[in-house]
């Protein structure tokens, strides 16, 4: 966790050396000149809020708006002087806007999160120790070799290194990535497809 909290504020970098050596299905040299470098997990994380941080966070980004400031100012002021308006003329509305905007917020990330856990969960099947293991996406590292069968959903950038065509290509389509639904065709073998 601490290790997580420290990248994401940027004292940790993912790897701590200028060039990247990837090892094919993670076999290290065993010369013990090898530094293990750390790479973020696959992982897909799409949501903004946690438990922890939605209702400082989606406040803040609710006052950030003009409109929304301007109301909270003017409930302040007629909290604090004397005015011949009723602070709830202001007050009501601006809890009613910011309340169902946070409701709506909240469950958009939710459906978000349910999308992330769904993606994260996937099999895959990953090259361990000489075979065909079975794990979920978000655990495939820098590395490893995927299997990847007709049709299937992979949320990795991978490099193709064979295919069971007869011309030893491959195609993909890049929806959930950029929105194009054309199909790609990978042809080349060792070819960066995405």
């Amino acid at each position: 966790m601490w290790r997580w909290v420290r990248q994401q504020l940027g004292f940790d970098p993912p790897h701590q050396s200028d060039t990247r050596t990837i090892y094919v299905a993670n076999r290290f040299p065993q010369n013990g000149l090898y530094t293990p470098q750390k790479f973020i997990d696959n992982r897909i994380i799409s949501s903004k809020y946690t438990v922890w941080n939605f209702v400082p966070k989606n406040l803040f980004e609710q006052f950030r708006r003009v409109a929304n400031f301007y109301f909270l100012i003017i409930f302040l002021v007629q909290l604090m002087i004397d005015t011949p308006t009723s602070p709830i003329t202001s007050g009501l509305p601006l809890f009613f806007v910011i309340t169902v905007t946070a409701i709506k917020q909240g469950y958009e990330d939710w459906l978000r999160h349910n999308s992330d856990n769904e993606v994260n969960g996937a099999p895959v099947y990953v090259v361990r120790s000489g075979g065909l293991v079975k794990t979920r996406s978000k655990n495939i590292r820098v590395g490893d070799i995927v299997r990847i069968a007709k049709d299937e959903i992979f949320p990795a950038d991978l490099v193709l290194l064979s295919s069971d065509r007869l011309d030893g290509s491959c195609h993909v389509t890049t929806a959930s990535l950029d929105g194009e639904t054309n199909l790609k065709v990978c042809s080349h073998m060792f070819e960066y497809c995405c």
